[in-house]
């Protein structure tokens, strides 16, 4: 992977202030292009979910399987009817208790999300970041953000954007540098399409603190 890290624009938040961050990231995603943000776990990549040449372009670069889908992520609890249908009161309740924070919660999608983003199924990860900057950028955009972690697919998880940069320079139009990320383990993933729930990926939230809301889990 190229190290020209030239052509990659890097927004420092120590220099420049949210909002003007959040408006030039908001503008970049608008024209289809990539933009690597911090959240509360691991450093992002950040992609349009309705521009489809954008979408295929973060798989290209990620070397990601077309059949494992992107999540993406949300502003706050309410956005969740932009995104998802069908949703049971057990993801309110969920949402009320672990969000923001490393809960992807996965639902039935809406016809709002491209079938390119979720590799063809008819479900949607879904998770609001505990990072007030990169949720400004959420609540900015006018489109659906899909964001998946800052790494090429089956290698370690990027925490800095100095990482990013070493494995994506050159790749990202711009790059949202706020330090080192606090977490560094990605979200607990929990299906709430079946019954009982099913955990998908273990993470920060437990089983035991998923169970105290739904009771069993898988």
């Amino acid at each position: 992977m190229s190290e020209d890290t030239t052509s990659t624009r890097v927004l420092r938040t120590s220099e420049l202030s949210a909002s003007e961050i959040a408006a030039t990231a908001v503008q970049a995603l608008s024209q289809g292009k990539l933009v690597a943000l911090p959240t509360d776990t691991v450093y992002g990549i950040a992609v349009n979910a309705s521009c489809e040449p954008a979408v295929r372009r973060i798989f290209e670069i990620k070397q990601r399987i077309a059949d494992n889908p992107l999540p993406v992520l949300i502003a706050d609890s309410e956005q969740v009817n932009t995104a998802a249908r069908q949703i049971p009161s057990l993801a309110h309740r969920l949402a009320e208790r672990f969000w923001p924070g490393p809960l992807t919660i996965i639902l039935h999608k809406s016809p709002a999300i491209s079938d390119l983003v979720t590799a063809g199924q008819p479900t949607v990860g879904l998770r609001v970041p505990d990072h007030e900057l990169t949720r400004g950028v959420l609540r900015l955009a006018e489109f659906p953000v899909a964001v998946t972690s800052a790494n090429l697919s089956g290698q370690p998880e990027v925490v800095s954007a100095r990482q990013v940069l070493a494995t994506f320079g050159g790749l990202l139009a711009l790059l949202i540098d706020d330090g080192r990320c606090s977490g560094g383990i990605p979200s607990t993933v929990l299906d709430l399409t079946v019954s009982p729930p099913r955990i998908l990926r273990d993470g920060p939230i437990s089983r035991q603190q998923l169970e105290q809301i739904t009771g069993q889990v898988e």
